[in-house]
């Protein structure tokens, strides 16, 4: 372990500015932070301004390991010597803060992070995907996933206030969705939406206009060195812009308003405006917000998009956010900042997952935009799960299941069975219970024991497996079965999708199939698919199908189940909350099976929940349906199988009006009229079953007829 080596230097005495930059080099862009420094050594510290980098460089460096230093004119005092530290890490970067304020307090801190930049993608993933990327650590920062917010979270802390100026000396890092991660953190953040060249900022200019009016305003002196900057870069494409934060979070705020309920995400005129907004170069899916929000106001710009001065007063604020904005030619519609924005359905559902654990996504509504913007949602909200029930005093139950994201809005169905059996079970050692064509036992994947049933993956396959023999659900079932899969899904702007897809469905006869599911892109774990299969449903069928392209892993299934059940009945669709009341549940000593299942908007169903067991021990109450009840209606009633029971309505003041002798069935077929044939008046009935053993009690409602 190599031991921190701390010169013991006096703290200064307060500065105007202490500037410190955070410079993760130990990757390939350690040459440049060499560079970069030299350009600091031009200006130095001055009694106003203090200079402190901590860069961390490669073990292939002649000064391999992390350090601090105290930038001079000509010249750096070392700080202290770090040893290896992973300049990816929060807790690095608040140290590095901490010691900011202990060594150099000032009236205002600029913050410049300095490395590779992608935007708002996270971590983990291409070398250039993320904001720090520390090599010897195999460690890389990113933004979504929540690291960068709590970096910025732990400086803040360190400092014990806003950092001033958060300059992000990195490709791609002025976006909506970076500011919205750190608005809380900073004053203002100056970024580029575009690449940034390899030599980044121009330090020495950059410390000479910070030098030269150390007391001016950063609204000031940030206008200066974005023309600097760009200016370094003869016949480049580039852009610089400083956003105030304050000013920022107030658009974002309006943003979310306007994007959920005053722009048609349909209309032509988005359509418009995505086709012709400014873009950047290299980088497709991240578009000028302020150009493409002049598209939407009938700019000029945009002479087919029709005005819709409802974003007028949005891209002001955002406008006014933007406190300086610097461009080259061939950059004109470059306004800072960029917003996420796919030219195509699957682009955006490839990284949809990892959008939504932005603060930006989940508040602004951006993605459920985007959402109908394509109108291609193929996406299904996710598995619900049922928590807990409550019984009532009535033989009601009440259920509760966690709420199922999805992109659209969604509703849920709930679903009672009992005696769920297992009726068909295969661990896919074998095809003796499936008529097989192409498809293979494998060894490659496996859930449980020794193998899995295997697609295949080539070209033009159309493999396929259906069960031998009908299965019997007269009440319907359940299919579940486990599967991981990895195929081609790729989008060309020619022939639109390219997939390789295995079916799951269901048929009557072999001759007339229906569709469960479609199985396609990567799962690469095993998960169990659970679906709700109908009474009608006796074959079973999984179909590979793949076109003449590229060829993934495939689609393994194992461990397939068929539930059976006693009966089945939907309790209620159309649900929009995460709760049900199921009302005078009868008396069963083996309880009842409860699953749920979500719908969106788009018609995609989720996969069944799991099943939720409710015992009840007590007899229901006679009720009616529909309750209340105007004329026609079933009585529904619970008392002991073989019992033969007497049915007597009585009015509250106990007036006989209707009565039912000798009866077997547990629902009766009653038109609600009296014994005289006459409609009974509005109001409050009482309800009597009663045999030699048994007698219920319950309590009716008969109301005007609409």
């Amino acid at each position: 372990m190599v031991l921190a080596l701390v010169l013991s230097l006096s703290p200064l005495a307060a500065a105007q500015w202490t500037v410190g930059v955070y410079m993760p080099a130990d990757n390939d862009m350690d040459n440049q932070a060499n560079v970069d420094l030299d350009e600091m050594k031009q200006v130095g510290s001055t009694s106003d301004v203090n200079v402190v980098v901590q860069v961390d460089r490669p073990v292939w460096d002649p000064l391999p390991g992390c350090h601090r230093y105290f930038v001079k004119k000509g010249g750096v005092d070392t700080l202290a010597d770090l040893g290896q530290v992973d300049m990816a890490a929060p807790a690095t970067l608040a140290d590095f803060a901490g010691f900011l304020r202990s060594r150099y307090p000032a009236a205002n801190y600029m913050l410049v992070l300095w490395d590779h930049g992608d935007g708002w993608y996270p971590g983990y993933g291409p070398s250039t995907s993320a904001i720090f990327i520390d090599d010897s650590y195999g460690h890389e920062m990113g933004v979504a996933g929540g690291e960068f917010a709590q970096a910025m979270a732990g400086v803040k802390q360190a400092l014990g206030r806003r950092v001033t100026i958060l300059a992000l000396d990195a490709c791609l890092m002025d976006m909506v969705e970076v500011a919205d991660e750190i608005r809380d953190d900073c004053d203002y953040m100056l970024a580029s939406e575009a690449l940034v060249p390899t030599g980044g900022y121009p330090y020495d200019k950059l410390l000479d206009r910070l030098a030269s009016q150390p007391t001016a305003e950063p609204s000031e002196f940030l206008p200066g060195f974005c023309s600097d900057y760009v200016e370094s870069y003869p016949g480049q494409r580039v852009e610089l812009s400083a956003l105030g934060m304050p000013a920022l979070a107030k658009s974002l705020d309006l943003m979310s308003a306007t994007v959920r309920d005053s722009i048609d995400a349909a209309s032509p005129a988005v359509s418009a405006a995505r086709a012709g907004v400014q873009t950047m170069p290299g980088y497709p899916f991240h578009a000028d917000l302020i150009d493409f929000l002049s598209g939407l106001a009938g700019d000029v710009h945009f002479p087919e998009a029709p005005p819709m001065p409802v974003v007028e007063s949005l891209r002001a604020a955002l406008r006014l956010a933007v406190v300086v904005n610097e461009r080259s030619s061939g950059f004109e519609h470059a306004s800072g900042p960029a917003i996420w924005f796919p030219d195509n359905y699957l682009a955006f559902k490839n990284s949809i997952e990892s959008y939504l654990t932005l603060r930006f996504a989940l508040e602004s509504g951006w993605p459920q935009f985007l959402n109908r913007y394509f109108g291609s949602d193929d996406i299904r909200p996710v598995q619900p799960v049922v928590t807990q029930s409550q019984a009532g005093g009535r033989n009601d139950v009440r259920l509760w299941w966690e709420s199922c994201f999805d992109l659209s809005p969604v509703r849920y169905c709930l679903f009672e069975v009992t005696e769920p059996q297992v009726l068909f079970t295969d661990y896919c050692n074998d095809f003796t219970a499936w008529t097989n064509l192409g498809w293979t036992t494998s060894t490659q994947e496996v859930h449980s024991g020794q193998t899995s049933f295997f697609s295949g993956s080539a070209d033009n396959l159309a493999n396929s497996i259906e069960s031998a023999q009908p299965l019997n659900l007269p009440e319907g079932g359940l299919l579940s079965f486990y599967a991981w899969y990895s195929t081609q899904e790729d989008w060309d702007s020619l022939t639109g999708f390219l997939r390789d897809i295995c079916y799951v469905e269901w048929s009557p006869d072999r001759s007339a199939w229906h569709g469960l599911d479609s199985l396609y892109g990567d799962d690469e774990t095993w998960n169990e698919r659970r679906y709700l299969l109908p009474a009608g449903a006796k074959y079973l069928r999984f179909r590979y199908v793949s076109n003449a392209g590229i060829n993934r892993q495939g689609v393994f299934i194992d461990d397939i189940k068929v539930y059976s059940f006693g009966t089945m009945r939907t309790v209620a669709e159309g649900i929009p909350d995460t709760t049900a009341y199921v009302f005078g549940v009868p008396h069963d000593t083996l309880g009842y099976y409860y699953f749920v299942t979500a719908s969106d908007s788009f018609g995609n169903i989720s996969m069944a929940s799991q099943f939720y067991n409710v015992e009840v021990k007590t007899w229901a109450e006679p009720y009616t349906r529909p309750a209340p009840f105007s004329s026609d209606c079933k009585l529904v009633l619970d008392f002991p199988a073989g019992e033969t029971t007497d049915v007597r309505i009585y009015t509250l003041s106990g007036t006989l009006v209707r009565r039912f002798d000798d009866v077997t069935r547990h629902v009766l077929d009653w038109d609600g009229d009296n014994a005289a044939g006459k409609p009974l008046a509005d109001g409050l009935y009482l309800v009597a079953v009663q045999s030699r053993d048994f007698k219920k009690l319950g309590k009716i409602a008969k109301v005007a007829r609409e």
